[in-house]
């Protein structure tokens, strides 16, 4: 963690914000386990205390929202207690089943999980996707949301089209709420340099709702190593200026573009 930091006050940062991601109750490869929770927390104020006069440092955390499985976001951020947090989803619940979706990795499970899931069926496992997202937003009431188009990062237009009216129909839903509720959607830059996607979560369609709603908007390239704490920073802010957005906000700032 401190390598992050280190390479923040490198690149002038001014502020930099841990977020990594929430412990699950069962194995995976990405998420904190309990104790390197603990440990986590234990290091980032650690490192606020020590580079407190060089940079702002934030202790936030990615929690993963998934109905009958994840934490209240509530009781992360009373009890650790968080500056900040991000609500995101890689794993979809069957509303029915209970069955979970794993949207992120290779691209095989992708398609597995809905063949196995939702019998083929994109349409439903897309709605599941932001039906879930809804939900989160309306019962956990995140900062900021996190790559709030994420389902689309393997599918590149194969199976279902990001222009359908059905998917254009879920989108205004989704931002209708999140509108309400008056959190920050963040453009997320990782896809992109990463290789993953042509475009950033959210695509430029999206952004446009967004800036049309009033919605409050922040830049973050989702470094998983601190050479990427900046990659694609300014190509995102200059989008969002394009389209009219004349700051971006954070929990705790706003900055003009």
């Amino acid at each position: 963690m401190e390598e992050y930091v280190k390479a923040a006050i490198d690149k002038k940062f001014k502020a930099f914000g841990f977020s990594a991601h929430s412990p699950l109750p069962f194995p995976n490869e990405w998420s904190l386990t309990p104790e390197g929770f603990k440990n986590y927390v234990q290091e980032a104020r650690y490192l606020i205390e020590k580079y407190g006069k060089e940079i702002d440092l934030y202790l936030g955390l990615e929690i993963d929202y998934i109905p009958g499985h994840s934490e209240d976001f509530a009781g992360f951020m009373r009890n650790t207690p968080l500056d900040y947090c991000i609500g995101s989803i890689h794993l979809v619940r069957h509303p029915e089943s209970g069955k979970i979706w794993f949207i992120d990795g290779p691209v095989e499970g992708y398609i597995k999980g809905v063949d196995e899931i939702f019998q083929g069926d994109y349409r439903t496992a897309v709605t599941a996707f932001y039906r879930q997202t809804i939900d989160m937003v309306n019962t956990q009431k995140p900062d900021i949301i996190g790559h709030i188009d994420k389902v689309k990062m393997h599918n590149k237009q194969r199976w279902f089209s990001t222009s359908e009216k059905w998917y254009q129909d879920l989108i205004d839903e989704t931002l209708q709420v999140i509108a309400a509720e008056g959190c920050i959607v963040e453009l997320n830059t990782r896809g992109v340099y990463n290789g993953k996607t042509e475009d950033y979560f959210p695509s430029v369609d999206i952004l446009k709702k967004c800036f049309d709603l009033n919605i409050p908007m922040m830049v973050n390239t989702d470094a998983h190593h601190p050479s990427q704490l900046d990659l694609h920073f300014n190509e995102g802010h200059r989008l969002l200026k394009k389209i009219g957005f004349k700051k971006v906000k954070t929990p705790f700032f706003e900055v003009g573009l």
